[in-house]
């Protein structure tokens, strides 16, 4: 009787232990942002681009590919607060921003990673976006992580004259200079867009 009781009494103390548990993971996987989550298995780039923990200028976190990127058109430019007082590309991509006018933050998204993570806090890339009107999210995060993301795009130093412009959904990339004139930067995600949005050019060649 002893033993059957001690065996009951085990039982009922396991029961609340693995509701909790179940409970845990239930909230682990309602917050993407906290989960472990190692390279993403889906998507056409998911091998070349890292999964990895980013903080945009108002602190909040995602995972760089799976959140950010897939299934997305995104254009990725590089910069950090230093380096554009000695080559500005943000003035620039703020003309592209305007030009695409709705389609921000719909079907079509805009990210700055900075190429000095070591002293680009999200407070200083904010300023920087503030100082610009910039509207799209400005990355930061752990030194190794943001280095992950800057290798994949072939960034070398805390000044790179190229972004790149992709629509993960069919897996096509281009890369064009952040200095380019706004209307080739925008010509550039209307010739990667699909359905309605795709234009092979944004003005009558002809006249040009």
């Amino acid at each position: 009787m002893k033993t059957r009781r001690a065996f009951l009494l085990s039982c009922a103390t396991a029961v609340p232990a693995i509701a909790t548990a179940a409970t845990a993971a239930k909230t682990l996987e309602d917050r993407p942002a906290i989960r472990t989550c190692p390279r993403a298995t889906g998507g056409p780039n998911a091998k070349r681009f890292p999964q990895v923990l980013v903080r945009d200028q108002f602190k909040e976190q995602a995972w760089f590919y799976q959140e950010l990127i897939e299934n997305k058109i995104a254009l990725v430019s590089f910069a950090s607060a230093k380096g554009d007082a000695y080559y500005p590309i943000i003035s620039n991509l703020v003309k592209v921003q305007d030009m695409l006018k709705d389609r921000l933050g719909k079907d079509v998204f805009m990210y700055t990673v900075t190429t000095n993570p070591y002293q680009d806090t999200p407070e200083t890339l904010k300023k920087l976006a503030d100082q610009h009107g910039a509207n799209w999210r400005f990355l930061s995060g752990d030194p190794d992580s943001i280095r992950q993301i800057l290798d994949a795009f072939y960034v070398r130093g805390t000044i790179d004259g190229l972004m790149w412009i992709g629509n993960e959904r069919i897996g096509r990339w281009a890369s064009i200079p952040s200095r380019q004139h706004p209307l080739f930067i925008a010509e550039v995600v209307a010739r990667l867009s699909t359905g309605k949005h795709y234009k092979p050019f944004l003005v009558d060649m002809h006249s040009v």
